[in-house]
């Protein structure tokens, strides 16, 4: 009689005892149609357009609208102003667009075909224009001859890449290392020294530094402080020119300045190559002024990237040569 009370006892305490519930994952707690709407507003926060983020979608503008309208609903908060011809992240899309940008890389990285050991290593660049016109381009074939196995994506733009929220595997950035949450790599210092015709320089007598002052100086949106740095090396620090013309890369600098449009500051070791390639543009004063430098960074956790790794010593390597 006890054996069967305790029995009993037991399959009470079993039917009343609370359960291990399974944890819910993140993934099911959002409906594709959200997850739809998160990848409609996070292409448009990186493009900086509805009409842009439906061509990268193949969607139609409208229904970009749609699905980040629905979204603003969902979450109660408004995403973007709108005007009639733009858009401006608002201050809860601009938190939301951290998390879907780092999200969406992630995701991005991670889904990429797994490297079976007959498939090809794929390596994404983001790189500035003028380093990769004057400087990788050239070379890349010896690199891409020397690994076969080896698949490269490269992007070129003006702008530092964000490799937190953008798909790329590393980058190539003009500063001075100070990218305290990436892996930095030192390529090489620049130094900034006056570049024109030798047209240019007879028709303004361009003899002496102070001669600036009666041509345009052609300036770089990404490098702000380089004519005044070495306007301030050359001891004349706040010149000002007849004229001025700001341009986003030093490779349209070099253009204009080819069409006698101004004084561009050609940055060495890369001007040399141009140089000896026979550019009409000469050097127009011995004064050179340090100017930051280029450098590879990437993510801290991909150093163990194969690609990345391979691509890096190469780099390393051929930038040596030029020092």
């Amino acid at each position: 009689m006890r054996t069967r009370r305790s029995h009993a006892a037991r399959l009470v305490r079993a039917a009343t005892a609370p359960r291990a519930v399974s944890p819910r994952p993140a993934a099911a707690e959002l409906k594709p149609a959200t997850l739809l709407s998160l990848q409609a507003f996070d292409a448009a926060v990186r493009l900086g357009s509805f009409k842009a983020a439906a061509a990268a979608l193949r969607l139609t503008p409208s229904a970009i609208s749609h699905r980040i309208g629905n979204l603003e609903r969902a979450l109660g908060k408004g995403l973007f102003t709108r005007s009639h011809r733009a858009i401006e992240v608002t201050a809860a899309g601009k938190t939301l667009a951290i998390a879907t940008g780092r999200a969406f890389a992630e995701l991005s990285r991670s889904a990429t075909p797994a490297e079976g050991k007959d498939s090809r290593r794929r390596l994404r660049l983001s790189v500035l224009p003028f380093f990769a016109s004057d400087w990788l381009i050239p070379r890349i074939g010896r690199f891409m001859a020397a690994h076969r196995d080896i698949e490269l994506v490269i992007e070129t733009s003006s702008r530092h890449a964000d490799l937190d929220v953008e798909a790329f595997d590393a980058g190539i950035r003009v500063g001075d290392g100070g990218w305290p949450d990436l892996a930095a790599t030192p390529l090489m210092e620049l130094r900034a020294v006056p570049v024109a015709t030798a047209a240019l320089r007879r028709k303004a007598k361009l003899r002496k530094p102070e001669d600036l002052a009666d041509v345009p100086l052609i300036h770089v949106t990404t490098f702000p402080l380089a004519w005044p740095i070495w306007l301030e090396g050359a001891g004349i620090a706040g010149l000002e020119a007849r004229q001025v013309v700001w341009v986003d890369s030093f490779g349209a600098a070099m253009q204009l300045a080819e069409q006698n449009a101004g004084v561009a500051l050609g940055l060495e070791p890369l001007f040399t190559a141009r140089e000896r390639a026979g550019s009409n543009l000469k050097r127009l004063f011995e004064q050179s002024q340090p100017t930051g430098g280029y450098w590879l960074v990437h993510r801290r956790g991909d150093n163990n990237h194969p690609a990345l790794r391979v691509f890096k010593r190469w780099l390393i390597g051929e930038t040596a040569k030029d020092r």
